[in-house]
């Protein structure tokens, strides 16, 4: 059965999809996350992603995010590109834990070990251990050898665990100057002379923090005071001190297409039930995503999405239902990808601006100017997608 006929069929209904008081709130920067229902997408959203999320409140949003950006610089946070993940902290019972995300999360075995030893035979037990013998006993000899510094860093009274990302296992060394690491994909090079140039230079282990997990799985803000000073560094958020020139005839230009289009961009995300496909937003989120990693990022668009959905891993059903709900709102579909694109373009001047600032933190890529990005106050932020994220895809399936 095809959209228009379940459509014609329909009786008319109340609104039952929850996007549907996502789109008439006044504010959403008081929305509630919980009210979101099925699109209020990922704890920390790309810029352009506001609006395929929420809609034309989700481009508001974005709009008034570039507003600040001349006005509140201190609200910007460079975005740590760390790795590997991991969880730390003490059980009920005091006992210290060091793991990753996987084995903080097994079922089928006991991941929150109490030892380097058990952390050792834990990695030793994994797929890597065969396949690449030497790199994985480098990167398990590295884990055990940061045990001691996390641990002693975990107050013996602390309970529950952290999630973070490594960003060095040894002191950074000096290189023409500067102290340089390099987590994952981006290079960091830090002023020795700095403040937090010279705690790094102290340290022999850099952790960035991202969530606190109590005992009983609850997820807040980490208070990082709780920890204790040694060889662990806990990197703080580095803020920016210089504004960006952002482009007011750019911004009206996006407030333009949102006041004319408002009513069809939120009627493509307000699905009908009876189509079974609330999460549309999700599979426009996939195909921009996938446009990343194909390197077609410039050719977002209704047919592009088309043609990327014909060849995606969505049931044959979807399929259909998606490119017809496509075409039927073409007016909304072509709008939203019109904003996305002109958004982005706003987007990456700014990330341009901010990193060919002198800084005393400076983020490289591939031996350029630029790292992963900034986030906006806690759940925006600002990557250069066809950039870092095509670099990190690259270099991590690789």
């Amino acid at each position: 059965m095809k959209i228009k006929d379940i459509i014609a069929g329909s009786k008319k209904r109340k609104h039952r999809d929850p996007r549907k008081s996502r789109i008439i709130q006044k504010d959403l920067y008081n929305a509630d996350p919980k009210k979101l229902g099925e699109s209020k997408g990922r704890d920390i959203n790309h810029l352009e992603d506001l609006v395929i999320f929420h809609g034309s409140q989700g481009g508001k949003k974005a709009i008034d995010v570039l507003k600040s950006l001349e006005t509140s610089p201190e609200s910007v946070t460079i975005k740590w590109d760390g790795r590997p993940a991991v969880i730390f902290g003490r059980n009920e019972a005091g006992e210290f834990t060091l793991t990753d995300k996987s084995g903080f999360g097994a079922k089928t075995y006991d991941g929150r070990v109490t030892s380097p030893q058990g952390l050792e035979k834990m990695l030793n037990a994994r797929p890597g251990a065969k396949n690449n013998p030497v790199g994985h006993q480098e990167f398990v000899g590295q884990m055990t050898g940061i045990w001691s510094a996390f641990e002693s860093s975990t107050p013996p009274d602390f309970r529950g665990y952290v999630h973070g990302d490594l960003m060095y296992f040894d002191t950074p060394k000096d290189n023409k100057g500067r102290l340089e690491f390099q987590p994952n994909t981006t290079v960091y090079s830090v002023d020795p002379s700095s403040e937090i140039g010279q705690k790094i230079a102290k340290s022999k282990v850099g952790v960035v923090l991202h969530a606190y997990i109590d005992l009983e799985g609850n997820k807040s803000q980490v208070d990082t005071t709780k920890f204790l000073t040694g060889d662990l560094l806990i990197l703080p958020p580095v803020t920016l001190t210089n504004s960006p020139d952002v482009d007011n005839k750019q911004l009206q230009q996006l407030q333009s297409i949102l006041n004319k289009n408002s009513n069809n961009i939120d009627s493509l995300l307000n699905v009908p039930a009876e189509l079974k496909m609330k999460d549309f937003a999700n599979i426009l989120y996939t195909y921009i995503n996938s446009s990343v990693k194909s390197g077609t990022l410039n050719n977002l668009g209704r047919q592009d999405f088309i043609k990327w959905v014909q060849g995606s891993n969505l049931s044959n059903p979807k399929k259909q239902k998606s490119t017809e709900w496509a075409e039927k709102n073409a007016a909304g579909f072509d709008s939203m990808f019109n904003f996305v694109i002109a958004i982005k373009t706003v987007k990456n001047n700014i990330i341009g601006q901010l990193d060919n600032q002198p800084a005393e933190i400076e983020a490289y890529t591939d031996g350029q100017r630029g790292g992963e990005g900034y986030v906006v106050g806690k759940d925006v932020k600002l990557v250069n997608r066809a950039g870092f994220t095509a670099a990190n895809s690259a270099r991590n399936n690789n």
